[in-house]
């Protein structure tokens, strides 16, 4: 349970937004965050995968961000949901596609690297992800730990 805490406050902390997005001045806030389209609202939802039964299951979803913007895209209301853990054991990196989202997060100590996870993505018709997939190393290669929902919807 602490690890999945510890990895829940390394997703808030980094995993929602786009962090190299390019900002103009000119970019609304939902523009600024990488959005795409008449967004007006983007739920975050999270869950996690606990062995049980011999077999993995994922957990409820449990809310973690709700945004809500006006129809010119300017940010209206935010409600993150803090996330507690303990900060990360090594010098967190991560590699980004070209649509700027992560793609790994990996440790480096030294002169030593590991990724500690992998990410993958569906998108909606507007090209905005609405379910991220995180998968961990495992003794058998790469199993699914968790997964964020995002729930959009469009102005008409």
């Amino acid at each position: 349970m602490k690890l999945q805490r510890i990895l829940l406050w390394l997703l808030m902390g980094v995993g929602c937004q786009p962090l190299l997005a390019q900002q103009t001045p000119n970019q609304s806030d939902r523009e600024k965050v990488g959005l795409i389209g008449p967004v007006a609202t983007v739920k975050v939802e999270s869950t996690y995968f606990k062995f049980q039964n011999d077999k993995f299951i994922e957990s409820e979803r449990e809310l973690r961000e709700e945004s809500k913007y006006d129809k010119l895209g300017k940010l209206i209301h935010q409600k993150k949901i803090p996330i507690y853990g303990d900060p990360a054991p090594c010098h967190l990196q991560y590699k980004y596609d070209d649509k700027h989202r992560e793609t790994q997060m990996y440790c480096v100590k030294a002169t030593h690297e590991r990724i500690l996870e992998k990410y993958t993505y569906e998108e909606d018709r507007f090209g905005n992800w609405i379910k991220r997939s995180a998968w961990v190393y495992d003794t058998d290669g790469f199993r699914l730990q968790w997964i964020l929902y995002r729930t959009i919807t469009y102005f008409d």
